[in-house]
């Protein structure tokens, strides 16, 4: 509850230093925030699989929280992004601070080009589902919410969205 006051707090200041930024302040704040897990069910099937099923958040996107190096971290499953990407706070966070990185790679992104430094991710849990030694890329730049792209999906037995859900198997 501390935390909505402050971020009122924040939004009178910020409307007071800057009127023309209130209307898109408001809007942000009105938004349903997105869940970080919508994970609605772990199974294992007669076969042996192990199954998690997403329900979609807000906007149809599939929100996932992962722990990677045993922190917390809110991803969105991006079948555009050809890699785990990494948020530089989000990297900060688990230990790899950017300003240390090597800014080596470039990706071309529907927002043009961006630098990108590779990584090795420990391990990446959902639950029960563990990915040791996952290759990963910090971006340079703010995103917002880091990515797990089709690098992650591929180290899966199989994943799909069936009736509204995103299926990922193991």
């Amino acid at each position: 509850m501390r935390g909505i006051a402050w971020l009122v707090v924040a939004a009178v200041g910020a409307a007071l230093v800057a009127p023309s930024a209130l209307p898109r302040l408001i809007e942000r704040l009105a938004a349903p925030a997105a869940a970080p897990t919508a994970l609605v069910e772990k199974d294992q099937l007669a076969s042996g699989v192990n199954r998690i099923a997403v329900a979609p958040g807000p906007g149809g996107h599939f929100y996932l929280e992962a722990r990677v190096h045993g922190e917390p971290i809110r991803f969105v499953v991006d079948t555009g992004a050809s890699a785990v990407v990494l948020d530089p706070e989000d990297a900060r966070r688990i230990g790899l601070a950017p300003e240390r990185l090597r800014f080596s790679e470039r990706f071309r992104t529907a927002n043009g080009l961006v630098r990108v430094a590779p990584v090795t991710l420990r391990e990446l849990r959902i639950g029960q589902l563990a990915l040791p030694h996952l290759p990963a890329v910090v971006n340079e730049a703010p995103i917002g919410v880091s990515l797990l792209g089709t690098s992650f999906l591929a180290r899966l037995q199989g994943w799909r969205v069936e009736g509204g859900r995103l299926l990922l198997e193991w």
